[in-house]
């Protein structure tokens, strides 16, 4: 089964709104599916959980993953602090009533670094299982999780089904990182997917869907070859304006072919 989604960055950019224009942006552009990223102090609370569940029924909206603060040990409270913060993650995952949580690193060699997020999972991972959340991990460009052997390094570390890869493939892009290759050598431990538009290899030039040169489309039949189950998630990321319905309305037409779930 595969879900179709549109992460709230693409409606709300970096800017904490509530999600007022999700609630109205993405319904009205075809998605019934939802990932939130979850980067602000009040979208941790209890009651906020509360209200995005009323909110996503009232809309038609199902959630179906959460996107995270990235893995970060700095600070005296280091690995305490970052676990605690990954643990709530994966609970609200469980009250949203989705089971991905998708996180990245931080900038390369900063916030302990790989060993960093290596030592996070070590005590993450029994804590996912128990609650049958799959931890999907991002790869960003000039990051801890940016390659091939950064996935490598950590698969071979944390032995759990719980933990995955998370494809973003305008990321991919921009870090010029081979994706087919990643695909041969890590695909069976990919849990998520995120699509986005690039211009370009090598930098990061994120634009509009239609106007860049990721081939998402060859990506997603690569995994779905490979059998793969789950969701696949539009990121918009803010550029020159904010984005409209029909940027979004855009995304979901020409992706909604591989939605299996209706």
């Amino acid at each position: 089964m595969i879900k179709l989604a549109c992460a709230t960055l693409s409606a709300e950019g970096f800017e904490y709104r509530d999600f007022h224009r999700t609630f109205e942006m993405l319904p009205a552009a075809g998605f019934r599916h939802v990932e939130f990223n979850l980067w602000f102090p009040e979208t941790m609370l209890p009651s906020k959980v509360r209200d995005l569940c009323q909110r996503c029924h009232a809309a038609g909206l199902a959630p179906v993953a959460v996107h995270g603060n990235g893995f970060d040990l700095s600070g005296e409270a280091g690995l305490t602090r970052d676990l605690a913060h990954k643990i709530r993650l994966l609970e609200i995952a469980c009250e949203l009533g989705c089971d991905v949580v998708s996180i990245s690193g931080v900038r390369r060699g900063k916030g302990g670094g790989l060993d960093g997020v290596i030592a996070v999972l070590r005590n993450l991972a029994p804590a996912a299982e128990e609650l049958g959340v799959r931890v999907a991990l991002e790869n960003h460009a000039d990051n801890n999780i940016e390659n091939l052997a950064d996935y490598e390094a950590i698969l071979g570390a944390i032995d759990s089904p719980a933990v995955g890869v998370c494809i973003d493939t305008g990321h991919f892009d921009a870090a010029d990182v081979d994706i087919g290759e990643l695909i041969d050598r890590v695909g069976d431990r990919v849990n998520h997917i995120h699509v986005k538009e690039n211009r370009g290899r090598g930098k990061v030039a994120f634009t509009r869907f239609g106007e860049g040169t990721t081939d998402n489309h060859h990506v997603i039949r690569r995994m779905i070859d490979r059998g793969f189950s789950g969701c696949i998630t539009c990121e918009l990321s803010p550029q020159d304006r904010p984005s409209t319905v029909e940027d979004l309305r855009t995304a979901y037409e020409m992706f909604r072919q591989y939605e299996t779930n209706a």
